[in-house]
């Protein structure tokens, strides 16, 4: 059986996803380059998965001159690499899995569309909950119209106090200009989902949102520049947040001394997060219309606990109540009893997340080894709309909810 040959470019926390999910399918696809700018991690990717250092880059420009590598190619650098380097990609012949966003504006993520159709390539899009057990179970009930016409959906992404601390306040999606918005850094899944499951058009749009709490404003009495340095009581302590996960640190440092890492006061990480240059919004809803009558609404916010994503659906016969991380859904028909669906006893499967990466990554695969046109669920085609609506959602909250219409 031929394996197919994967390259990644960008070896961060996503890379180093993909590169586990390869190296546990070994029958079916096998890592064979990686690029990385970061070359204190080049001893740990050849230890951990086999890489002699000839296959080994730091600057993507070097890998492309070798010509095409591999039968995929997994983009997983930062937002606004994304379109020169699918682009590039593209031309060399390599199909591609493309880490969200697609791109950082409009025209460019159409340009990669457009290309990759002239081309004849496939271009998949990391829109990972498509994939879930979870989200493709509520498209079945609601095919199955088990709660009547669906009339309204409310989604809900709780980032969670402390990854929104690292990525959004410390990290490399701090400022809108360092990445993409983080509507459309985080939560264009959010909104790609809803729309998979309304399966209309939308018609409207408007958002709202802002900084409110991680700011100057806010700072406790008392509160000092760096963590390290800070007697006050608070739950965005990197020190104590980073030695409890190790692996989050491996992330900005490959240093194994957390102590000494978050002393280095270059780094982002060790700040105290009320005193940054963060300007992304800690909360932010989108209103959505769609044609076929639906109304959907999206929170995201940093203040939960947990990181997880639930979602009401609201029918004509019943709702539903779900609940991605508790692999729970709950059906409520108005005029019969509730039903309980508990997806942990449906499929073993739940790491990376709730095992949409994995079902992505191989669904993917599957349908290039077999020369076939990859899957309606992650294909670029589908997955401009959800794009354009988290663009327009951040130029709505600029613009004190302006209402963006769709013919």
């Amino acid at each position: 059986m031929k394996k197919i040959k994967i390259a990644i470019l960008g070896f961060g926390q996503r890379g180093f996803v993909y590169a586990n999910i390869i190296k546990q399918n070994p029958k079916l696809m096998e890592l064979v380059s990686v690029c990385e700018i970061n070359e204190k991690k080049k001893p740990l990717i050849m230890q951990m998965f086999g890489l002699n250092e000839e296959s080994i880059f730091l600057d993507y420009k070097e890998m492309y001159k070798k010509g095409k590598i591999a039968d995929i190619l997994i983009i997983s650098t930062m937002d606004q690499d994304h379109y020169i380097q699918a682009m590039e990609a593209l031309e060399i012949g390599y199909d591609i899995l493309l880490e969200k966003p697609i791109a950082t504006k409009k025209e460019e993520i159409k340009a990669i569309k457009d290309k990759a159709n002239n081309l004849g390539r496939n271009v998949a899009v990391a829109h990972v909950l498509r994939h879930t057990l979870f989200y493709q179970k509520l498209k079945e009930l609601i095919d199955l119209g088990k709660i009547g016409k669906v009339q309204a959906i409310s989604q809900t992404e709780n980032i969670g106090y402390f990854h929104f601390a690292h990525s959004y306040v410390r990290g490399n999606w701090r400022k809108k200009e360092l990445s993409a918005p983080m509507i459309l850094a985080k939560a264009c899944h959010d909104l790609d989902i809803i729309k998979y499951l309304v399966d209309s058009k939308c018609i409207k749009l408007s958002s709202f949102g802002n900084l409110n709490y991680f700011k100057k404003d806010n700072t406790p009495e008392g509160a000092s520049d760096y963590c390290y340095k800070c007697e006050v009581v608070c739950p965005f302590n990197a020190l104590k947040f980073y030695k409890e996960n190790p692996l989050w640190a491996m992330i900005f440092s490959l240093n194994p001394n957390i102590d000494e890492v978050l002393r280095d006061e270059n780094l982002t990480y060790s700040r105290c997060v009320y005193k940054l240059d963060n300007d992304v919004p800690d909360s932010q809803v989108v209103n959505l219309e769609f044609a076929n009558g639906v109304l959907a609404s999206l929170v995201v916010t940093a203040f939960s606990k947990e990181t997880h994503r639930q979602i009401k659906i609201h029918g004509s016969l019943g709702e539903i109540e779900a609940d991605l991380e508790a692999k729970k859904i709950v059906i409520k028909p108005y005029l019969e009893e509730d039903e309980i669906i508990d997806l942990s006893k449906h499929s073993e499967t739940f790491d990376f997340h709730q095992g949409g990466d994995i079902n992505m990554l191989v669904d993917f695969v599957l349908n290039i080894k077999d020369g076939t046109k990859v899957s309606a669920l992650t294909d670029i085609n589908y997955s401009l709309e959800s794009h354009e609506l988290a663009i327009d959602a951040e130029a709505s909250r600029l613009n004190n909810g302006k209402v963006f219409i769709y013919k």
